[in-house]
C-alpha cells in the first residue's frame, strides 16, 4: 500500500488559477509513483482538506502549498491533521531557494535587466511571521538575482505595494515586480495593477509546472522533523526538513 501524500492549497477562484494547480498535482503525481497523490483545499474549491483526511487511511504526508505563513489556513490544516495520528503536516514550499531559483528565471523571461529596480510583490502578510517569510524570499531572490530586491506587500503590516513602488521609482529605473504568488489569479492581477513598468507571471503560469517545484514538493513530502505551524504550538505530528 502507497503512503498518501495530500497537496492542501488554499483554493483558487479562477479557472487558470485552477488549472495551474491541477498541473502541478498531475506533475507530482507522475514524478511519485510511490505515493497516491490527492489535492485538498481549505477554502474556494473541494473537496476541503478535513474530507480528504477523513477519507484517507495509513500513513500521509500533508504538503501545505504556501508561500508564507498563514495563520488562518495553518489553523485549518492543523485541525484537519488532529482527525488522525497517521497525519504528517511538512513545512510549507515557501520561502525557500528553489522559488527564489524561479523567481529568477521568471525575471528574465520577463525581460528583466541588471540595472532595472526589482520590488518582491506579495499577497497580503497577515502578520509579523508572515512579514519575516515575505522578507526572507526577498533576501533569497536578492542574492540568486545578484542585486537589491525591494518588498511590497498588497496589504497587512509590511510596505503596502503602491508605496513600494512609488520609493522604486526614485531609482530612475524601471520598476520590475516580481511575483510572489503560485497561481494565476486576484493576487496577481492586484500586482499586476500596481503601476510597475514590467509585472513576472506566479510560479504556476499554466504551463508545465518547473521540474524544480515538483521537486521541492517531493522534498517537503519526504521531510522529518518538527515544523511549528500555528501561535509556537507544535502541533501533532508535523515534519521539517
Amino acid at each position: 500500500m502507497n503512503r498518501t501524500l495530500i497537496l492542501c492549497a488554499h483554493g483558487a477562484e479562477s479557472p487558470k488559477g485552477r488549472h495551474a494547480l491541477s498541473g502541478l498535482v498531475n506533475a507530482v503525481r507522475r514524478e511519485a509513483r510511490d505515493l497516491d497523490v490527492v489535492d485538498a483545499f481549505v477554502d474556494v474549491q473541494e473537496p476541503v482538506v478535513a474530507d480528504v483526511v477523513a477519507e484517507t487511511s495509513g500513513p500521509r504526508s500533508l504538503v501545505p502549498l504556501m508561500l508564507t505563513y498563514d495563520r488562518p489556513i495553518s489553523v485549518d490544516i492543523v485541525q484537519a491533521s488532529h482527525l488522525d495520528h497517521a497525519v504528517t503536516v511538512t513545512p510549507p514550499l515557501g520561502p525557500d531557494w528553489v522559488l527564489a531559483e524561479v523567481g529568477v528565471r521568471r525575471l528574465i523571461e520577463a525581460g528583466a535587466r541588471s540595472h532595472d529596480t526589482i520590488v518582491l510583490a506579495a499577497g497580503t502578510a497577515t502578520d509579523d511571521r508572515a512579514v519575516a517569510d515575505v522578507g526572507k524570499a526577498a533576501r533569497l531572490l536578492s542574492a540568486v538575482w545578484g542585486g537589491r530586491v525591494h518588498v511590497g506587500t498588497l496589504g497587512g503590516p509590511d510596505t503596502p505595494l503602491a508605496d513600494a513602488v512609488d520609493v522604486a521609482r526614485a531609482y530612475g529605473q524601471r520598476v520590475v515586480l516580481s511575483t510572489y504568488a503560485l497561481t494565476p489569479g486576484g493576487v496577481h492581477d492586484d500586482i499586476a495593477a500596481a503601476g510597475a513598468d514590467v509585472v513576472t507571471d506566479p510560479f504556476l503560469d499554466g504551463g508545465p509546472p518547473d521540474a524544480r517545484i515538483v521537486s521541492l514538493v517531493l522534498a517537503r513530502a519526504r521531510s522529518r522533523g518538527a515544523w511549528t505551524p500555528v501561535g509556537g504550538d507544535p502541533g501533532h505530528r508535523l515534519a521539517h526538513s
